[in-house]
């Protein structure tokens, strides 16, 4: 490849790219006092990148240890052809006539490890709504999409994707491996997970899990609303759509026996 002139080249795209591409090289997750070193940037502009950089995706900011990683919008580019392409296209269609029908927001969520990632969402035209970003990572265990996935599981498989303590992200997270149990035993006799304030103050979800042809899950759509506007009723009735819909796609992924 050749270099390109000088004249030509965008400072501030240049060192943003050079953030990246240290994250990406790095073994473990960086602070920012590792990325100012790596890139040899000041702390305030480096902090400004990667603020850009997570709230475009490419990359994944975990509060709990201030650190930065590589975030989804980067795997993305290099799966685009990929098995989790392909899932987020089965899954788009219906992730519409969600959208149109309950005028919530709607997400699509993969595992990955301990984490669901949000790979794609359409979000409620509402001015109070809920919203995640593209390529950011909550628990499995305090969100519904993490629920469903956990649920659809084999066995207790479920178990060695949480740790031993449940950290609370509010006060109304989960607080026990014995409570989780008995509300994945829920979703599973029911056919979708929910959750009320667990992951954010204020939110309320349903989820559904997306199996592929082997009967994997592989991934879990849902709706989230403020939890003002999702009672007992609504909740139910979004409850039923989101497993239909998971279902039509777990279909179109050849999983035959989904319906």
């Amino acid at each position: 490849m050749v270099a390109a002139e000088p004249d030509y080249i965008v400072k501030p795209v240049f060192k943003a790219l050079a953030v990246l591409r240290c994250i990406g090289e790095a073994d473990r997750p960086l602070t920012l006092g590792d990325v100012c070193s790596r890139a040899e940037l000041p702390k305030s502009t480096a902090f400004k990148y990667l603020r850009t950089l997570r709230d475009s995706g490419f990359v994944a900011h975990d509060p709990d240890t201030d650190t930065y990683r590589i975030g989804l919008v980067v795997w993305q580019l290099g799966q685009l052809s990929g098995e989790q392409n392909r899932i987020r296209e089965v899954a788009l269609p219906a992730m519409r006539r969600l959208h149109g029908r309950f005028g919530e927001t709607v997400n699509l969520g993969l595992p990955d490890g301990r984490d669901i990632v949000y790979l794609e969402m359409i979000e409620s035209t509402r001015a109070l709504r809920m919203q995640a970003r593209l390529g950011s990572r909550d628990p499995l265990y305090s969100t519904a999409l993490g629920k469903a996935y956990l649920a659809a599981l084999d066995g207790d498989a479920w178990r060695n994707l949480v740790p031993t303590r449940l950290a609370p992200r509010t006060h109304h997270t989960v607080a026990s491996l014995a409570a989780l149990r008995a509300e994945l035993d829920q979703a599973r006799a029911r056919g979708y997970a929910t959750e009320t304030g667990e992951n954010e103050e204020g939110s309320a979800c349903v989820a559904a899990a997306i199996h592929d042809a082997r009967g994997v899950p592989v991934a879990a759509i849902s709706v989230s609303a403020p939890d003002r506007r999702m009672d007992d009723e609504l909740r139910a009735e979004i409850g039923r759509h989101v497993a239909a819909a998971a279902a039509d796609c777990s279909q179109r992924l050849g999983y035959r026996t989904a319906l």
